[in-house]
């Protein structure tokens, strides 16, 4: 009797539950790891989204780069740029060398967004009334945005952040890019760095420089 007693009484106490402090420090574990966890994800998602805005801001560019070397303001009929017939006598094959055409992109911090257009007046500059838009590109990514372009001569990253549009053009045959702040064709620059980020810090950038090379990188920082 005592000894079946004994063995109840073991089989009680193997089953009781957690008491209320063992309950709360779980909950407390559970509210740390929990919060840690959200915190990482929050972060993590804000990266992928910054990565994806500036690869977007990269391949528009590049889009625009292209279309300046490979498109064409030859119009089919058009005495002076493709003749009626070119095989009639003394008839010449146009100079394919002398198109120029230019293409470009506009970034606009303020309004979050990117214009690739056609340059018909060829200033190396967007006009809104004269100029031919390609293709209009918004930012909608949630809480990512374009903090402004560094426009710099010599070196880039230095610390001339504007918000003002910048305009980007590219003249055909060739990659170099034309630089330039709020539609002022006479003053170009050498570098343009346009600043991303999900915080008022810039993580990331996408660096252009003169020559036509296009980059994304992080981790911006002010040359010395």
């Amino acid at each position: 009797m005592i000894l079946a007693f004994r063995n109840n009484k073991k089989k009680y106490l193997s089953q009781k539950g957690f008491s209320l402090i063992e309950f709360v420090v779980v909950l407390v574990i559970f509210s740390i790891m929990s919060s840690v966890s959200i915190f990482n994800y929050n972060n993590y998602r804000n990266v992928i989204r910054e990565i994806n805005v500036s690869q977007d801001i990269a391949l528009s560019i590049r889009q625009a780069q292209v279309y300046g070397l490979s498109s064409t303001d030859r119009i089919v009929g058009d005495s002076d740029t493709d003749p009626e017939d070119l095989f009639a006598f003394n008839q010449s094959i146009p100079d394919i060398t002398q198109d120029r055409s230019i293409r470009g992109v506009v970034i606009d911090s303020d309004n979050e967004s990117i214009i690739i257009f056609e340059d018909l007046n060829r200033n190396f500059v967007y006009d809104s009334s004269t100029d031919r838009i390609i293709d209009t590109r918004t930012i909608l990514a949630s809480g990512v945005e374009i903090l402004g372009v560094d426009l710099c001569d010599t070196n880039p990253n230095c610390d001339n952040v504007q918000t003002d549009p910048v305009h980007i053009a590219f003249q055909r045959p060739y990659p170099d890019a034309y630089i330039s702040l709020d539609g002022a064709p006479s003053t170009t620059y050498d570098f343009a760095s346009i600043l991303i980020s999900s915080s008022s810090t810039p993580d990331r950038y996408v660096e252009l420089n003169m020559i036509g090379n296009i980059s994304v990188k992080k981790d911006y920082e002010v040359s010395p």
